[in-house]
């Protein structure tokens, strides 16, 4: 995971669209509030507002194409991720499903993220616990600043903060457990995933000890070249453009002492 940095304004279809929905939702809330609290009545979300062509441009843009959690790229084969989860949410994975879930946040820009389907769809789900479960905001008349999340919010939090890496696994270390429980809640060290941060991570290993080894020889101007190329390959792979660049940062600023 990495720091996300959205723009200020939200895409038009959310500030228009999404918020007559919003406002229709609350209404239908505040006159049904028992129906949809035992779940009799539910809220009909419309994806081609959340999800339009303009929001998830405008998300691939902010992510650099890639999923919010794991940092693979995706680009448009992403799904629109609800933080806060829009239908029903659990505190922890086998706990009872609430209903209703954060309906009046559906379509507002600072709970939308890209994200994988395996990510997504397979492992967060409707999950969204939190510290103190009694704080949490079951309707829109409730404070939703005082909840406090487990899982880390890319878009207001650096998770570099909570979630570090040795070689290809990730590694929470923070001492509120936000960054360990996040990985395991995601699935941020699945197989799959794991042997594409290491495909990665070897060969940008390969790439390095290859540039050491040329430093210490004498340089045609083709090797100069070759090298300049090299050094920039690796600090690109390091910026925020790049896939899995946390774990790639983490790496080469150990000299990838544990990759095997």
């Amino acid at each position: 995971m990495i720091r996300i940095h959205k723009s200020t304004q939200a895409p038009e279809k959310l500030l228009i669209e999404g918020k007559k929905k919003r406002r229709s939702h609350c209404l239908s809330y505040t006159r049904n509030s028992q129906d949809y609290q035992n779940g009799e009545k539910r809220f009909s979300f419309n994806s081609n507002i959340y999800a339009h062509q303009d929001v998830k441009e405008a998300l691939i843009q902010s992510q650099y194409g890639k999923c919010c959690f794991c940092e693979k790229i995706i680009y448009e084969d992403g799904d629109v991720e609800h933080f806060r989860p829009k239908q029903a949410y659990q505190q922890g994975k086998g706990k009872p499903l609430q209903r209703p879930g954060y309906y009046w946040l559906a379509y507002e820009w600072d709970n939308l993220y890209l994200a994988c389907t395996a990510c997504n769809q397979r492992h967060k789900k409707n999950l969204f616990p939190l510290r103190n479960p009694e704080n949490r905001a079951t309707n829109h008349h409730d404070n939703i600043k005082i909840e406090r999340p487990i899982f880390i919010d890319p878009g207001k939090e650096d998770p570099e903060n909570f979630i570090g890496f040795r070689g290809e696994f990730a590694v929470g270390f923070e001492e509120e457990g936000r960054g360990k429980r996040t990985i395991q809640a995601l699935g941020l060290n699945r197989t799959g995933l794991r042997e594409s941060r290491k495909d990665k991570l070897k060969l940008l290993q390969s790439l390095s000890q290859i540039l050491k080894s040329i430093d210490q020889n004498s340089q045609s101007i083709e090797l100069i070249e070759d090298l300049h190329q090299a050094k920039i390959l690796l600090e690109q792979s390091m910026s925020s453009k790049g896939e899995f660049s946390a774990a790639v940062k983490c790496s080469i600023n150990n000299n990838f002492e544990f990759i095997l």
